[in-house]
């Protein structure tokens, strides 16, 4: 967020009584020009405020704290989904494919069960990287004050893709299941 306060002029920050003494200099020598070069300007009070602007809350993060708030709920969202998602499923994807087959009354057995492991623990990897991005992203955006909500949402989607993707290739990995499924659609 950037400060919508009018910027302020020089010595409208200085605390109460302060008045600006230039510096002593000794005599100048004569081949020094006559000018003075010109002092540093004094820093801000801090905490000091223009007059005329209103107090604003300050939350010492520069930004909304249910910006923060909402992104660590939703890292924690995420934290359960894609564990869930790994242990419940991922790592065993046959047994998650068979009741399903067997639900839509196909008639076969799933029998990719080695390609199935493999594709289900490429997937948990490819999820528990997608979290770890997300934590890591809303870390940094936290810390330089950004917004950060919208990224645990972005990577719930990503992650959302992925899962699909996955299994999908799982399905697809056994022939005699996709002829059954071709067969019961009458194409």
């Amino acid at each position: 967020m950037t400060d919508e306060r009018p910027k302020p002029k020089y010595g409208e920050l200085a605390p109460e009584g302060w008045v600006w003494q230039p510096p002593q200099r000794a005599a100048p020598d004569a081949d020094e020009p006559a000018s003075p070069a010109p002092a540093p300007a004094a820093p801000p009070a801090r905490g000091a405020q223009a007059p005329g602007a209103e107090a604003t809350p300050h939350t010492g993060l520069g930004f909304s704290t249910g910006d923060v708030v909402a992104t660590v709920i939703l890292l924690a969202i995420g934290l359960y989904s894609t564990l869930n998602s790994i242990v419940g499923g991922l790592l065993n994807l046959p047994a998650l494919i068979q009741p399903v087959i067997d639900a839509q009354g196909l008639g076969v057995t799933y029998t990719a069960t080695s390609a199935a492991n493999v594709i289900g623990t490429i997937g948990a990897v490819a999820l528990a990287l997608i979290y770890a991005l997300a934590v890591w992203a809303s870390v940094v955006a936290i810390r330089k004050h950004k917004r950060a909500v919208y990224i645990p949402l972005a990577c719930a989607v990503l992650s959302f893709i992925a899962l699909v993707f996955v299994l999908v290739l799982a399905i697809f990995a056994d022939g005699a299941l996709v002829n059954a499924m071709l067969a019961s659609s009458g194409a």
